[in-house]
């Protein structure tokens, strides 16, 4: 398998920079229009309607999915970084999930299950998840 480095999909970040643009804006305009008489809270609606989209953001930046050679890496984390390798050979399972809103968009999350204790490894809203997953288990299948 190719060195691959995975992150999670950038299209509900840009939904909500821009819904936060249009709140930006309803405000700007709301400011102007109420004149000397405007409440003082609506000065803060731009600055809380940043706070959702760059929160986004932050933890897409923050979850990165390594496959190299023969195992799956998975990082997460910012100032603590938790870092899991599982051997792919010992993938038994993959599987995708993909809410409506996430099939309308294209993404969706892939889980992978290994043969140890540990549990299951997932990463959230990947473009293309059923490209990845196929890609996972082709590796698994080689590597046993």
């Amino acid at each position: 398998m190719e060195d691959r480095t995975i992150h999670p999909s950038m299209k509900s970040v840009v939904a909500a920079y821009l819904l936060a643009i249009v709140i930006i804006l309803a405000a700007t305009w709301a400011i102007y229009t109420y004149g000397q008489d405007r409440p003082r809270w609506l000065y803060f609606i731009p600055l809380l309607a940043l706070l959702a989209p760059l929160n986004m953001h932050l933890k897409r930046r923050l979850v990165t999915l390594h496959f190299r050679d023969d195992h799956l890496t998975l990082e997460t984390g910012f100032f603590s970084r938790t870092r899991r390798t599982v051997d792919t050979a010992k993938i038994q399972d993959v599987t995708v999930q993909q809410t409506l809103g996430q099939r309308m968009m294209g993404v969706g999350d892939v889980i992978l299950e290994d043969s140890g204790q540990s549990g299951s490894i997932a990463i959230r809203n990947v473009d293309r998840p059923r490209e990845i997953a196929d890609l996972i288990i082709n590796s698994s299948k080689r590597a046993r």
